[in-house]
């Protein structure tokens, strides 16, 4: 078996002041840098395949910016498209590359160049490598889904709701016995900042920054299942100010780097990569009428919410007069990368934590690391169970596409996602 290669390669990536940050309501403008964004990608090589993985230290990442740029990367380095995973860590206090209405001239002159720039530096300074990995209970993350007294999901936390403690540190050692690089997975939202107005990477900054120092290996953050988990502030809740990116991140890298100084061998790992397609069925569209009744209703409205709803019904209204057939699914492009037993797979959510637990458990002899928020923004991707009592998210859900997802649609992604792993590992 031909040796594992590793790439790096590290760009900043912070907009100028004065943007607004993406990951609150409108008008949350930035007013200084706390800690610069970066792009920061992993490029493996083994014989033939190839693969890339980048975190990028923004909320979210519009579909269709994330499938022009992966394009472009197959274009300009040869690394095939069904092998690219753009895995935003989802910071709420970042630029915004997510909306209809982006910030095209930040995408154009700051984050592709830098971009392409970190992926050209990995591609060449791609080197052979021995991987170890471990994982261990963290719990700076929470179930976010905080019921009240009068039975509402509001956002705070729920200690008895669901979440994934597990905390997972890759490490890749160069042949001289040093670290080359680490990768750290975890869910849970980069919000310990609040509606702050410094741009920054959040707590998980401060645990790539910690465990830079401690390991010498340049490390990064790939966000797992986060839809319905925070971080576990100190405060009782899932948002607070810049002051708990300190405290939170503190504890957060103390995780990482115990895990990280548990990792006792270091291998040579087989590379595998590929994509499948993943598909979701739909409901029918709500009746042209009932769209147009319910549009006259929130047209006006103000708010993020009330604007995104107005959206829908505008697009179900739009999807009739363009005679748009009826749809009996959605189809995904799921990348999946796995090195040794840890495998990657990618998802365009913020996806619930799960739906990631079930597929991990069902692929006995793997690790199944979820991404969520990776090559593209489809919104929330909730569990069955959770319909039921509402709240945030599953408003947001329900109002993603002119045809929403059947209420039990986690149970076909799980399902779909484990055909796929198995597909690509046979």
């Amino acid at each position: 078996m031909d040796k594992l290669k590793l790439g790096i390669g590290r760009e900043i990536i912070t907009p100028q002041i004065g943007g607004e940050l993406y990951g609150y309501g409108k008008g949350v403008i930035s007013e200084k840098v706390n800690d610069d964004l970066t792009v920061t990608a992993f490029y493996f090589e083994q014989g033939t395949q190839k693969a890339l993985m980048v975190s990028m230290t923004v909320c979210l990442i519009n579909t269709k910016l994330a499938e022009h740029l992966i394009s472009r990367i197959e274009e300009c380095f040869g690394i095939p498209a069904d092998c690219c995973m753009l895995c935003a860590t989802h910071t709420h206090s970042g630029p915004d590359i997510v909306s209809e209405d982006y910030d095209s001239k930040y995408v154009e002159e700051i984050f592709a160049p830098a971009l392409f720039a970190a992926a050209r530096k990995s591609v060449g300074s791609a080197e052979p490598v021995r991987m170890g990995a471990k994982r261990a209970d963290s719990f700076i993350g929470i179930n976010r889904r905080e019921l009240t007294e009068d039975d509402r999901v509001i956002l705070g936390q729920n200690p008895w709701g669901c979440f994934n403690p597990k905390m997972t540190v890759l490490s890749f050692m160069r042949e001289d016995g040093t670290i080359l690089a680490n990768m750290i997975h975890y869910g849970a939202h980069c919000t310990a900042a609040g509606k702050n107005h410094e741009i920054s990477r959040d707590w998980a900054g401060v645990m790539i920054d910690a465990l830079e120092r401690t390991t010498g290996g340049i490390t990064a953050f790939f966000n797992g299942p986060e839809g319905d988990v925070g971080p576990r502030l100190s405060n009782g809740k899932t948002t607070g100010d810049l002051s708990f990116v300190y405290e939170h991140g503190a504890l957060a890298a103390r995780d990482a780097i115990r895990i990280q100084q548990r990792i006792d061998s270091y291998g040579d790992e087989k590379l595998c990569a590929a994509a499948c397609d993943l598909c979701i069925p739909v409901k029918q569209r709500i009746p042209l009428r009932e769209a147009e009744a319910q549009y006259e209703l929130v047209k006006d409205a103000a708010g993020r919410t009330a604007v995104k709803t107005a959206a829908h019904f505008r697009k179900i209204i739009e999807s009739y007069k363009k005679g748009e057939p009826e749809l009996k699914e959605h189809v995904l492009r799921q990348r999946i990368i796995a090195l040794g037993d840890i495998v990657f797979v990618s998802f365009p959510f913020e996806m619930f934590s799960e739906v990631g637990l079930r597929i991990d458990r069902i692929i006995e002899d793997k690790e199944v690391l979820s991404l969520a928020c990776t090559n593209g923004s489809e919104g929330y991707f909730v569990t069955y169970d959770a319909i039921c009592r509402g709240g945030y998210e599953v408003g947001r859900y329900q109002i993603r596409h002119v045809q929403d997802y059947f209420d039990g649609a986690d149970g076909y992604v799980v399902r779909g996602s484990v055909e796929n792993i198995r597909k690509v590992l046979e």
